[in-house]
């Protein structure tokens, strides 16, 4: 039966169309928020923490990702210092309310930043140099640095965005939606909250980079290449035993539905796809 246009279910069909493209680039980017959600942990287990900005509409995703982390909604989960600078309406009404290195999050970020904390900043593409400005301080200090921004999907993925902004971690929505571009971001956010507390779940050192390989393999951990392995096992914690062919491996399977002889695409350690099931599917 074709959809009428117009009717609920076109433009429920209109809404999925508009979330595609950009939902695949955000999963093609999942050894980005991988690696970013280990450094982060790296900066909790040292005592570090989690300090948020963003400007307008970001504001509110900046204390979403504080809440988040202060206070785990799954059982078992600790909680993780984190603040929100964004909520402070008497500062950012004062003299923080300005932009420049000595105004806006920067003076925030100074005042309560410290070497080993993480900073991260939302950027909605618009007016965003309170947040660069922010970046930037957080940088000066040594802290960690991640920036979810957005860009239009004309630029290509991993390619900078126009007017890219400076961070250890650039996790970028490829939507020129604004609307689409900040639940891309929920979902990001979400992610480097979860996957931050696979990681503490890990016993300290487990996962640091093995030795070097041979420059001629082709290996899951240091590889630019996705790499096709199969899963043996599954382990708690979101990880999985695969074969690669050369032998096993541990790999995160957190940000895949993996079964034990599924094939999975693994990048940097992480599976980003499955590509076919156990039976050949």
């Amino acid at each position: 039966m074709a959809i009428e246009p117009g009717t609920p279910e076109n433009l429920l069909e209109q809404a999925a169309a508009r979330r595609t493209a950009p939902g695949r680039a955000l999963a093609r980017d999942a050894g980005s928020i991988a690696a970013a959600a280990r450094d982060m942990a790296a900066r909790f287990r040292r005592g570090g923490r989690l300090v948020t900005f963003g400007d307008g509409a970001a504001a509110a995703d900046a204390g979403h990702v504080a809440v988040e982390f202060t206070h785990p909604v799954i059982v078992g989960r600790p909680a993780l210092p984190a603040i929100s600078l964004a909520g402070d309406a008497v500062a950012l009404g004062g003299p923080a309310g300005e932009s420049g290195p000595e105004a806006g999050f920067a003076v925030q970020v100074r005042t309560f930043g410290r070497p080993g904390d993480i900073a991260l900043g939302v950027l909605t593409g618009e007016d965003d140099r309170r947040v660069r400005d922010g970046l930037a301080a957080a940088r000066e200090l040594g802290m960690l640095t991640v920036a979810l921004t957005a860009a239009p999907p004309t630029t290509p993925p991993g390619g900078p965005p126009s007017g890219a902004v400076a961070a250890d971690h650039v996790l970028t929505a490829w939507c020129d939606d604004p609307l689409v571009a900040r639940e891309l971001h929920v979902t990001a956010y979400h992610l480097l909250w979860e996957l931050v507390h696979v990681v503490l779940d890990e016993p300290e050192g487990t996962t640091a980079a093995p030795a070097a390989c041979d420059p001629g393999d082709t290996c899951v951990t240091c590889s630019d290449t996705a790499v096709r392995v199969r899963v043996t096992e599954l382990r708690p914690g979101g990880l999985a035993l695969v074969d690669t062919g050369e032998g096993v491996e541990e790999v995160s399977v957190a940000l895949v539905e993996a079964r034990v002889g599924d094939v999975v695409l693994v990048h940097a350690k992480e599976a980003i796809a499955v590509l076919g099931g156990g039976d050949g599917s």
